[in-house]
């Protein structure tokens, strides 16, 4: 059957580019409106509001809590386990995506200190942490570790059967990791959300550029690149080569009687 056939690659190549489009272009333009705000007005609306609200349910076993997911997704822990992701890949001979895991995870990490210098934006002081940070507190570094992180390995497992557990385990832990932030009072709520977005735009940008699991579509994106481009950029047409005679053949026509000419 042609057309079911048809259905299903056209249903295959809509789930890749929304998919494409919810963690490429919304991510970006979610870190595009808090950036703004900052700039603008040095803060989110909300901000305080939300750390106020989670101060004043806090608790001992919260506390616990949370002083535990700031240490698994602290920047150690995941350079670890990024490490050892990577050197997997190299010993299964996956050569490619290990470097565009590498790249997307150790990107990020440093995306995350040029974004801090950028902005420049002091730690939140609503009241005294029980685990104090120092340096700029926006974007989050544990939530756009732990969201690269997250992100980088449901790419990895997109493939297979199990790819679900990537995209559900993953943004959990990362938003729990971005929960235990604003807890502590060391970052505000869009602290946490910018540094997950950027985080998630980042990893899908590199995916999508350099990934094998994106051949198909760049394959598309350049042919139709090429079918949009005008045809004053496309190579010169080559041009027959000019004829040319010898001086004996010149002469002889010089001499040659013109017989296409009426006799008188």
């Amino acid at each position: 059957m042609p057309d079911a056939a048809n259905w299903m690659r056209v249903r295959a190549a809509l789930r890749v580019h929304s998919v494409l489009l919810l963690a490429l272009v919304l991510p970006w333009a979610v870190f595009a409106i808090v950036a703004k705000s900052l700039w603008q007005t040095g803060g989110f609306v909300g901000d305080r509001t939300i750390l106020k609200l989670l101060h004043r349910h806090s608790s001992p076993v919260l506390d616990s809590l949370a002083t535990t997911l700031t240490d698994i997704g602290d920047t150690g822990p995941m350079v670890a386990v990024g490490c050892l992701i990577t050197i997997g890949l190299l010993w299964r001979r996956h050569y490619r995506e290990a470097w565009v895991f590498a790249l997307s995870v150790g990107g990020a990490m440093g995306l995350t200190q040029v974004l801090k210098a950028l902005f420049g934006r002091p730690r939140p002081e609503l009241w005294l942490s029980i685990k104090p940070a120092q340096h700029y507190s926006f974007p989050s570094g544990h939530a756009m570790d732990t969201a690269a992180l997250a992100a980088a390995i449901g790419f990895l497992l997109w493939q297979y059967r199990a790819h679900w557990l990537g995209w559900t385990v993953g943004p959990l832990f990362a938003l729990s990791v971005g929960w235990a932030r604003m807890y502590l009072g060391v970052h505000y709520p869009s602290d946490v959300v910018a540094g997950l977005a950027s985080s998630v735009g980042w990893v899908t940008g590199i995916h999508v550029l350099f990934s094998p699991i994106f051949t198909p579509q760049r394959r598309r994106w350049h042919q139709a690149l090429h079918q949009q481009l005008p045809s004053v950029v496309s190579p010169p047409k080559q041009l027959p080569a000019a004829t040319t005679e010898t001086a004996g053949q010149t002469e002889a026509r010089k001499i040659t009687p013109k017989s296409w000419l009426p006799k008188s």
